[in-house]
């Protein structure tokens, strides 16, 4: 049996259609390193994470919530533009890089950076302390900043262990 494809609370061949937003979301991995400068713990140290971000996006406001005709009919988003943009955007960048706090206050961090720029090793620039916390923020801005305008980002989730996570939403 199929199910009637929902779109924004009209009806289609008898199915009544929902009301609520559809928004959809895509998941991105990299491995990356940092320190914590000024950290209590361990983070201090130069340590590295597998991490796993997602990201929601949803139309507009003045747009319907799914393309209607053309090969992206009934999609928010093709999900390979949204990955297009936050690959190039966000992850082609980080990747096994080491993210360098560009005010650290660290005299280690300071020397580690110039000595991997002196051996030609990827390094991140990253204004602010690299928490999760901090890189969700950074990132809403990047992304939002090259999304195309119909699009609006509603939701990012970066985790930085298995169980640990940070997010930012509207």
């Amino acid at each position: 049996m199929c199910l009637p494809v929902f779109y924004y609370g009209k009806e289609t061949g008898g199915a009544k259609m929902a009301n609520g937003r559809v928004r959809v979301t895509k998941e991105f991995v990299w491995d990356c390193a940092h320190m914590l400068a000024e950290h209590e713990g361990s983070c201090k140290n130069l340590h590295g994470h597998t991490y796993r971000m997602e990201v929601t996006v949803e139309r507009n406001d003045e747009e319907p919530q799914v393309l209607a005709g053309g090969p992206a009919s009934g999609m928010v988003v093709d999900f390979s533009e949204l990955s297009s943009i936050v690959k190039h955007v966000i992850v082609a960048p980080i990747d096994h890089s080491f993210v360098y706090w560009t005010n650290t206050p660290s005299m280690a961090e300071i020397a580690l950076r110039a000595l991997l720029e002196e051996h030609d090793m990827k390094i991140y620039p990253f204004p602010y302390r690299p928490t999760a916390e901090n890189m969700c923020k950074w990132f809403w801005e990047e992304i939002q900043d090259n999304l195309p305008w119909t699009l609006k980002l509603v939701r990012i989730r970066i985790w930085e262990t298995p169980t640990s996570y940070a997010e930012v939403n509207l």
